[in-house]
């Protein structure tokens, strides 16, 4: 063989060499069993539930399910003449409900101001009733694979509506109805705990555990102030009601479908160039490194609260699984989201609560604060203690648990004669 030839089939060789590894490089690799099962079950779901059709229009003026109706084909509309990584959705103006401002907590509401009650509830009497509605509805999931500009319900007008049951609670008792208003707020009580098991997202699951809390909190107060009769004792929560499965498939199958829209966008190209995007950038590469997070997240909702404390001091953390061929993909899967583990601990906050609730119940109303502390010296879910006195306005009975509390979740207040004198502060 000519020397000619050998230099041909080394630069042949060395050519073949040069295109299989760019081949290499290029190539993205197929989604993890388990985040393509969780992207094929959100794409399969076309409809979201009429109760959460419902929750979008809670807040018009007009009947709310048409209204949550039209807010999701304007949508619909919209993204069909939109490219997938656009989110600049700007849904068109549509007259609001009157929803009063509501400045009184719920476990502390005002039955002693019975004009200031009244006011609120004529303002919000049609609020009022979408939200007992919407409590007794059959499902309020959302199904369907969730993206980033899509319309959300206004879910601070579900706070308030809960708010307004409380003044409702009040009304009935001024009437000389304490068994009515115990009964009220002890049927949606129940309603919120059912929804709290069946929420598939994870703003949803958060926020029906304030209304669970917020029902709670106010059952609490009237009965230490003697105005109803004794609540009925709420079981601890159920890992249905704690589990965050659902929500961690629909926040991993945001991610991935914005991870998957990227490659074409525009914006993005135009920044790194379609040649360069296509060198260092895997989509299912991204989505495949940020699974285990979330799947890690899924799994620890199914611990006791006891448990989770343990894991959290364990600080277990899911590897990143960089790949070389993936540089923007790492930056971009690495960068900090929300710490999903106070997701958790405000689901277990919520069973602490519960034992305070059921605690305190065991006394008549009237009890001290010593009484109060001698009650509740047992019952911590998260095996952390006995519960302390917390410095407020008014004075608020923890359990201590892994996190710091600010909004007092894991709490009751100490109303009438419970409150003391003179108050230590929780450590936590």
């Amino acid at each position: 063989m000519t020397r000619a030839s050998q230099l041909i089939l080394v630069v042949l060789g060395a050519a073949v060499l040069l295109v299989s590894l760019a081949l290499i490089w290029i190539r993205d690799v197929p989604l993890d069993r388990q985040a393509s099962t969780w992207v094929a079950e959100a794409r399969a779901q076309q409809n979201p539930s009429a109760g959460h059709l419902y929750l979008l229009g809670l807040d018009a003026a007009a009947e709310p399910m048409s209204a949550g109706q039209a807010r999701l084909a304007e949508y619909r509309q919209w993204r069909a003449t939109h490219s997938p990584f656009d989110d600049s959705f700007q849904p068109a103006p549509l007259r609001q409900l009157d929803i009063p401002k509501l400045a009184a907590p719920h476990d502390q509401p005002s039955c002693l101001e019975p004009v200031r009650n009244a006011a609120h509830l004529e303002q919000g009497r049609e609020l009022l009733a979408r939200y007992r509605q919407a409590a007794r509805l059959a499902d309020l999931r959302r199904l369907i694979a969730s993206e980033l500009a899509e319309p959300w319900p206004n879910y601070a007008a579900l706070v308030a509506g809960n708010r307004l049951l409380a003044l409702e609670a009040c009304r009935l008792l001024l009437d000389g109805q304490p068994e009515q208003a115990r009964a009220l707020l002890e049927e949606d009580l129940g309603h919120w705990r059912r929804h709290l098991a069946a929420s598939d997202s994870l703003i949803q699951k958060m926020i029906v555990a304030q209304l669970v809390a917020g029902d709670i909190g106010t059952l609490g107060a009237l009965y230490q102030q003697a105005l109803i009769e004794r609540p009925s004792p709420q079981p601890a929560l159920t890992a249905a009601e704690r589990s965050l499965q659902s929500a961690m498939q629909s926040e991993f199958v945001m991610q991935a479908n914005g991870f998957a829209a990227m490659r074409d966008d525009p914006t993005f190209i135009t920044d790194k160039g379609r040649l360069a995007l296509q060198l260092l950038y895997k989509p299912n590469m991204s989505s495949n490194t940020i699974l285990p997070h979330y799947l890690h997240i899924a799994a620890a909702s199914q611990l006791t609260a006891s448990e989770f404390a343990g894991w959290l001091r364990e600080q277990p953390q899911p590897p990143l699984h960089r790949d070389w061929r993936n540089p923007i993909g790492n930056i971009l899967a690495a960068v900090a989201g929300p710490d999903l583990r106070q997701y958790l601990a405000r689901l277990h906050d919520l069973d602490a609560r519960i034992q305070l609730f059921n605690r305190l119940n065991t006394l008549a109303p009237g009890f001290t604060a010593a009484q109060a502390l001698s009650a509740t010296a047992e019952g911590n879910p998260y095996g952390a203690g006995p519960a302390r006195l917390l410095e407020a306005n008014p004075p608020q009975l923890c359990y201590d648990g892994p996190l710091a509390d600010p909004k007092h979740r894991r709490c009751l207040p100490l109303l009438g004669r419970a409150v003391p004198a003179t108050i230590g502060s929780a450590s936590r």
